[in-house]
């Protein structure tokens, strides 16, 4: 059963389970979102920056039910973008929110270290940076399966400088 009716607004954060955690909110234009939680009890989550699902969750269907920022165990299990901030859970408030898993995405937060971004081109989260990349060359890294395609270009590279773009997610 799909569920139609939510209590909370895509930009809205809780600190108790309001929407049944995994639980997925179709919108217009194919876009798609998860109910999600913060796992980490020490670590937030920034607005609009790249989630992975918790890899310590593999094997149960709970692995679609929390998040975190992406660390060098979990970079496969890419979750989607932070609609808004979500606050780590052991301070027991605000620990919950939407993530995008589909669709167009305004803004999400690109930092291209060595390759400039073109349109088309597939973007990548990286362990411990609350930004999507350009994707390494095949050969050199995983191989992932075009979760984050950038809609604007970033002619520049930067180590420090991050620039908020437009990308379509699919990690659905």
């Amino acid at each position: 059963m799909i569920k139609v009716l939510f209590e909370t607004q895509l930009t809205d954060v809780a600190k108790t389970d309001i929407e049944g955690v995994g639980t997925l909110r179709y919108g217009d234009g194919g876009r798609v979102w998860r109910w999600v939680k913060n796992r980490s009890a020490t670590t937030a989550i920034a607005a609009k920056e790249p989630v992975c699902y918790d890899d310590a969750k593999v094997g149960t269907k709970a692995v679609l039910q929390s998040v975190e920022v992406p660390t060098s165990g979990n970079v496969m299990l890419q979750a989607g973008l932070a609609v808004t901030a979500i606050v780590a859970s052991a301070s027991d408030a605000l620990c919950f929110g939407w993530v995008c898993v589909q669709g167009y995405f305004q803004d999400a937060v690109l930092q291209p270290t060595a390759t400039i971004v073109g349109v088309g081109d597939e973007l990548n989260v990286t362990a411990a940076k609350g930004f999507l990349d350009f994707l390494t060359t095949d050969g050199t890294s995983p191989a992932y399966s075009l979760h984050f395609i950038a809609l604007e270009t970033v002619t520049t590279t930067s180590t420090v400088t991050e620039y908020a773009k437009d990308v379509c997610v699919k990690c659905l």
